[in-house]
């Protein structure tokens, strides 16, 4: 699992005025033959199953602030980090008052890959 904080990345900037922010380079150490893309949004007060995608990566890029139990710890998610998570790594989000949006990439798309953990 990694958690990549957009404030503390490096913005770069073109000649033409354009600013470019490497968000990430991750290696999946596996072949992929599909993925998927998904909007999601999360009502206020969600309570989510602690789940474990088996075989696949799973990106989130949060569009607000959020919190998520992740491998047994609690994380505060603020608006634009990116979170990477492993095959076997164990999460679902926090209850937050507010709705949560955020974009998911999952790396490849395997059905039945989610298996619930713990339920709430």
């Amino acid at each position: 699992m990694r958690i990549i904080r957009f404030s503390k990345l490096e913005k770069k900037n073109r000649p033409d005025g354009r600013t470019v922010t490497k968000i990430v380079e991750q290696e999946l150490r596996q072949n992929v033959e599909s993925m998927q893309i998904l909007y999601v949004t999360h009502p206020p007060r969600l309570e989510e199953d602690l789940h474990v995608h088996e075989k696949s990566y799973e990106m989130l890029l949060f569009l607000d602030d959020a919190r998520y139990r992740i491998n047994g710890e609690d994380y505060e998610i603020y608006k634009n980090d990116f979170v990477i998570f492993e095959p076997g790594d164990v999460h679902g989000a926090i209850p937050v008052n507010q709705e949560v949006r955020l974009w998911v990439f999952q790396n490849p798309a395997i059905i039945d890959d989610k298996k619930i953990v713990k339920k709430i």
